[in-house]
């Protein structure tokens, strides 16, 4: 079968949901080597995954500068880098250290590369080594399509002005704008050293095709066309819109059986009281995840203990990110158990509702175990699309942490603990996510880049490889 090289950034979501994708296709009869630019090492080998460790990301990768002394100095670093553009330029490219990566590619010879979207200059030395490469994403569509807001969002489509199909142009073009003065600002400041800059060039440089890589929408600074990416996410999840063109659902990608390396003995032992008292007095159980939150948050989590504090039936369990107690809460309830970290897949097993800040990977792993939600996003990255789809698909709701009072945040707790709509609702999309697994969608989406003749179809004539199936 066939060697497959699977590379993220080794953040903690995509990194346990690349373990499920992994165990897949393992299970396919493929042989795996993952690679990551951040430490993971342990974590990975631990999950009985083969594993080598890539050089870190030079995140500024332009060349040091002279210094320069008085108020003048910044006039003069400017026009320093200016006179010296275009070998300031060609430093920076180099800085971006991908002559190991080359090495790594030739080593390991893979029949295909299934590489992190953020992985920007990995993906494009890839491509000009012509390596066969999909691109994994663990996010909604990034692309602009009819019907679809931007993932930045909480917009309902339908819903008022913002969710009108003029709205929603709006939308996508002020994101489009916005973008381009971000870092058309950089570009000048950095006379075109700043990253963006560099990736363009690099890209120029070894041949990636151009206009692969000229739009620029969340999560940046590049968002690719041309390419194959898979979605770990729910096409059913998903706002109705026509899907873009080579972008493949394989469902959400939760690992059950993933081994924490930060497993405690009194933890588990305290979880395990709290799991026996709720069956016993038949009580229920939320469970709200704050590792995400900012920590002037912390007015929303008094907020939320005292939302629950009155109610005896209700068990509060919360996972402070390593956050301390006493940095966030002054008084606990007793039915309130902070911790600053539990093992979440296990909790949600036990769960009744879950409070989270609209992580993508909570969110599947709430599905995963059937539990419904209610969703005070964090307001960063993906987070209030991931909200508004929950909303939208009743799930669960939609809630602002800047704006509830107590008597909302217990009035939309009681609601997801008794409307059964929600729980409907889960348990449908829970089919849905199986039905992925069952029909073994990930392998046979990879089918195309896999067989024989996908392999031998590389270019020979040097040009860049265009034509994925």
């Amino acid at each position: 079968m066939a060697h497959i090289v699977c590379i993220t950034s080794g953040l903690t979501g995509i990194l346990y949901a690349s373990f499920e994708l992994v165990r897949r296709l393992e299970a396919g009869g493929h042989t795996i080597t993952y690679a990551s630019p951040k430490e993971v090492g342990e974590k990975v080998r631990a999950n009985g995954i083969r594993y080598e460790q890539l050089p870190g990301i030079n995140f500024f990768p332009a060349p040091e500068l002279p210094r320069f002394r008085g108020g003048l100095r910044k006039l003069q670093r400017w026009w320093y880098r200016w006179r010296q553009a275009r070998s300031q330029s060609q430093s920076a490219i180099q800085n971006l250290g991908m002559a190991d990566f080359r090495e790594r590619l030739d080593r390991w010879s893979p029949d295909l590369l299934l590489i992190d979207v953020e992985l920007h200059e990995h993906l494009m030395t890839a491509v000009s080594e012509r390596v066969p490469t999909v691109l994994l994403s663990q996010w909604f569509s990034l692309w602009p399509s009819p019907g679809l807001p931007p993932l930045l969002h909480d917009t309902l489509p339908g819903m008022g002005w913002r969710g009108s199909e003029w709205g929603l142009r709006w939308a996508w073009q002020k994101v489009r704008w916005q973008r381009w003065w971000m870092f058309a600002k950089k570009r000048w400041r950095s006379v075109g050293t700043n990253r963006r800059s560099v990736l363009l060039a690099y890209g120029r440089q070894v041949g990636f095709p151009k206009e692969w890589m000229r739009e620029n929408y969340w999560p940046g600074p590049i968002t690719y066309q041309g390419l194959p990416v898979l979605s770990m996410t729910l096409w059913e999840m998903e706002f109705p819109h026509p899907p873009r063109p080579q972008l493949h659902y394989v469902g959400a990608m939760v690992d059950a059986e993933r081994r924490e390396l930060r497993s405690d003995a009194r933890v588990e032992a305290k979880l395990a009281d709290l799991f026996a008292e709720k069956a016993r007095e038949k009580k229920s159980l939320i469970y709200c995840s704050v590792s995400s939150f900012k920590r002037g948050d912390h007015h929303f989590l008094q907020r939320l203990v005292r939302a629950v504090e009155k109610r005896s039936d209700w068990l509060l369990i919360l996972s402070l990110g390593g956050l301390l107690e006493d940095e966030l809460l002054s008084t606990v309830p007793a039915n309130v158990y902070p911790f600053a970290w539990v093992p979440q897949i296990r909790v949600l097993a036990q769960a009744d509702c879950s409070i989270n800040h609209g992580g993508i990977h909570t969110i599947n792993e709430c599905i995963h175990h059937r539990v419904p939600m209610l969703v005070y996003s964090g307001k960063r990255s993906d987070q209030n699309g991931c909200a508004a789809r929950v909303a939208y698909h009743q799930l669960g709701i939609m809630a602002d942490k800047d704006r509830d009072q107590v008597v909302d945040i217990e009035r939309n707790i009681e609601k997801i603990l008794t409307d059964s709509r929600y729980r409907e609702k889960v348990e449908t999309m829970h089919h849905h996510y199986q039905a992925y697994k069952s029909d073994q969608r990930l392998l046979r989406v990879l089918d195309p880049w896999l067989a024989p003749v996908a392999r031998a179809g590389v270019a020979k004539d040097g040009a860049p490889l265009k034509d994925y199936p």
